[in-house]
């Protein structure tokens, strides 16, 4: 007779954590993960790629459009749900007002952010700033990263990720986080 405590067929939630996860997958615990590629359009238009929207649909409702976009260097951008950006922004005002790093940040915010409300075929208009910078007409790999998308030119990853291989400290850091 099979005890069902040890016996990961008969006890679902047994395998899982044998297997080291979190038990049933379930995206709205972990948020955004993937990182399809995809295409701002030449009007600087992002279609969020069907996963992601599936994600957001669940979590806020199908009828949720609220965004916030973002950049801190004007090179990629941030995409937050917008309860996601109210619980980051409430962070960032938790800092003193004359902290540097504080003001830099919001300076960046306020030149390279603004609302966008996803339009009924899905697509996210990027800032103007953003715009301007060359987010438009580009190959661009979305990113899941938890509660917000990172969404990145594919020329200038593939730059980095050539210019900056993996050195041996890379590697141990990485084992020590047990990555």
């Amino acid at each position: 007779m099979d005890n069902q405590e040890t016996n990961p067929i008969s006890n679902p939630t047994a395998s899982t954590e044998a297997a080291g996860t979190i038990g049933a997958w379930d995206e709205l615990q972990v948020g955004f993960i993937g990182n399809p590629k995809a295409k701002l359009d030449d009007r600087g238009r992002l279609k969020l790629p069907a996963d992601f929207k599936d994600v957001v649909e669940r979590k806020y409702g199908k009828d949720f459009n609220a965004f916030y976009i973002v950049s801190r260097e004007g090179l990629d951008a941030e995409i937050y749900p917008m309860p996601e950006w109210q619980q980051h922004m409430a962070k960032v005002f938790k800092m003193p007002k004359s902290h540097p790093a504080r003001q830099k940040l919001l300076e960046r915010y306020t030149l390279y952010g603004d609302r966008a409300d996803m339009d009924p075929q899905g697509r996210l208009l990027f800032p103007e700033e953003l715009r301007n910078a060359g987010m438009v007409n580009v190959e661009v790999k979305v990113s899941g990263e938890g509660n917000l998308l990172r969404v990145k030119s594919l020329n200038s990853l593939r730059e980095n990720v050539k210019a900056s291989p993996f050195s041996a400290q890379d590697l141990d850091a990485l084992t020590g986080y047990d990555v």
